[in-house]
């Protein structure tokens, strides 16, 4: 080898990825015969400090090895120095989580240790997760409106029609309701849905409705609360599960709990201090001048030492228990990084008291094992907190694929997931394209072609192919599976149920029906091509074993295989092949 030593995570550590306090690790280098090493040492710390153990690694041949017990839980930092006859090097880690000699100590490695073991096993994988707004999916029946919402009869209507006005676009709602997605039940169920996740469904005065005003009730637009209980009800009967968006960073002005606008009987915070309310909030100048998200005065936010508010939503006889007696199997939590690790495992302590593989899903942009906010660093899988999050990362590396035509970030991206996240996580990681805070997938693989069709359809199966094929659980946001496209830049119109069944419709089809093999719901990772334009990878388990190729650049690569595969696509068997530019293959071998 080239190098003066190598290590590689994935390869050189056991076991691999993020691990349970009180298991043993042990670290393995590979030096350079060709330069004597004399000493090696793993340098480990902990998260909290700068300072570092240096562990003695033991030599064996061209390898040092070192075993370390893991005490206790939490983030450890670790990096290896080299000496030699008359010089040190460092060992440390690189973009794509491989390594590099260098004189000064460069990036550590994380060893992400949790303080029990995941029992979150039979969840969300396996499945195919479906995002609903439920305003914009499907309409049923007579729907009367309400102040201050304007009704809109015309279904599918440009979303700026009326008003360049954000404030007003967000009170225009088109009607749908919890009577229109149970008239489609029996459609998602063929579609392969097995959990349906709601945007917020609590009474609120907008269409999107994360400006909460009772979260005790359910929007009387939508249906009542046996409306949506009986919806809970018949979308078990058809092996559908419900989750639920929790809004708990704050609520919204024009609610019971804050009533800026004095449309609800109740004392809010905002009408005076003596509000059962009051402490709820952050007043800099009462009343007028106070803490909200973003500085969006409408959304005031709550206080993070709130105990009262920490109860009524978690606490016994809360919010979330009075929807898991519904049946609710779970909740995502909304701008989860914005409420403290202490709310965030009470809420998730309350979810789990109703069975353990009930999903926790975290909204986290970035790296959620690493993740800081408020100057701390989150505990999310450190403590148990989350079982699930929706996986950005992922998101965005297929669509720098698209656009650079080189898979380099989605390797990284991927080697950092296998690394970072306790397995459970991972098999139960929320994967998407689009979401309601996103821009159609349909729409931005258009802008990255220059409206080329042909090609964005292409694009589209190979994103697609990638997201339902790895780890974590695939999620369509709704209308994504015939290739809705963005209404006046919004990725929030509504469902056109006259001609959703096109082509990208039946490919998706194709797709779900894929991704009920067993292998998809927890099988391993392993990454095989990762250059010129190629990206190639395998799920794998001990009775199945699938490889997934794809190719964006003009060069071509022979596939050799070891044995007969079945195209999953063309359903023929396959032994050796071409990878031609924009080719696509998912090949099948039972074990």
């Amino acid at each position: 080898m080239e190098s003066l030593a190598y290590f590689d995570p994935l390869l050189f550590k056991c076991p691999k990825g993020a691990i349970t306090k009180g298991t043993e690790v042990q670290f393995k280098i590979e030096v350079n015969l060709d330069c004597v090493c004399n000493e090696a040492y793993l340098m480990l710390r902990e998260d909290s400090s700068s300072d570092y153990s240096y562990i003695p690694m033991v030599r064996e041949e061209n390898f040092f090895y070192v075993t370390v017990p893991f005490k206790t839980h939490g983030h450890f930092w670790y990096n290896f120095k080299l000496n030699y006859n008359d010089f040190s090097k460092y060992l440390s880690k690189t973009y794509n989580t491989f390594s590099e000699v260098s004189d000064q100590k460069g990036e550590d490695f994380l060893q992400l240790v949790t303080e029990k073991e995941y029992e979150c096993t039979n969840s969300l994988q396996g499945g195919i997760i479906y995002q609903i707004m439920v305003d914009r999916f499907c309409k049923v029946g007579e729907v009367q409106t309400r102040e201050p919402l304007i009704l809109r009869d015309d279904w599918g209507g440009a979303i700026k029609k009326n008003t360049e006005n954000p404030l007003i676009i967000n009170l225009e709602v088109f009607g749908g309701n919890f009577a229109g997605v149970e008239s489609k039940l029996s459609f998602l169920k063929e579609l392969g849905v097995t959990t349906i996740y709601f945007n917020p469904i609590s009474m609120a005065n907008s269409n999107h409705k994360y400006d909460t005003a009772d979260y005790n009730h359910v929007d009387p637009m939508y249906g009542s609360d046996q409306d949506f209980a009986n919806l809970v009800k018949k979308a078990k009967e058809k092996g559908i599960k419900i989750v639920l968006d929790g809004v708990y960073n704050h609520t919204g002005s024009d609610s019971v709990y804050f009533n800026k606008n004095k449309r609800f009987p109740t004392l809010g915070a905002y009408n005076s201090k003596e509000s059962r309310y009051y402490d709820w909030y952050d007043f800099d100048n009462y009343p007028n001048s106070y803490g909200s998200w973003w500085g969006i005065d409408t959304l005031p936010h709550i206080k993070h030492n709130s105990q009262e508010f920490q109860d009524f939503i978690a606490g016994e006889g809360g919010v979330i228990e009075k929807y898991m007696k519904m049946g609710v199997a779970g909740f995502r939590l909304d701008v989860v990084d914005e409420i403290t690790d202490e709310f965030t495992k009470k809420i998730s302590e309350r979810v789990r008291s109703f069975g353990k593989d009930a999903p926790v899903i975290g909204e986290v942009w970035e790296d959620a094992s690493t993740k800081t906010s408020y100057s701390a660093r989150r505990k999310y899988f450190t403590e148990n907190e989350l079982n699930s999050v929706m996986n950005y990362p992922v998101k965005e590396s297929i669509i720098n694929y698209l656009r650079s035509k080189e898979p380099y970030d989605l390797h990284s991206t991927l080697r950092m997931l296998l690394n970072s996240y306790p397995k459970v996580v991972l098999d139960n990681l929320m994967n998407f394209l689009t979401t309601h805070d996103t821009g159609r997938i349909f729409s931005e693989i258009k802008s990255i072609t220059n409206g080329d069709a042909e090609l964005a359809l292409t694009y589209l199966k190979i994103a697609t192919i990638i997201m339902f094929t790895l780890p974590g659980v695939p999620s369509i946001f709704y209308g994504d599976e015939y290739g809705m496209e963005n209404n006046d830049g919004s990725s929030r119109g509504c469902y056109d149920w006259k001609n959703y069944n096109n082509d990208i419709f039946k490919w998706y089809k194709k797709l779900t029906k894929i991704r009920k093999l067993p292998v998809f719901k927890d099988g391993e990772l392993n990454i095989l091509f990762a250059k010129n334009g190629k990206f190639i990878f395998e799920r794998y388990s001990k009775t199945e074993h699938i490889i997934v190729l794809t190719n964006l650049k003009e060069s071509e690569l022979d596939i050799n295989l070891n044995s007969s595969f079945l195209s999953l696509l063309t359903d023929k068997k396959v032994e050796s092949f071409k990878l031609r530019q924009n080719e696509i293959e998912i090949l099948y071998e039972k074990r």
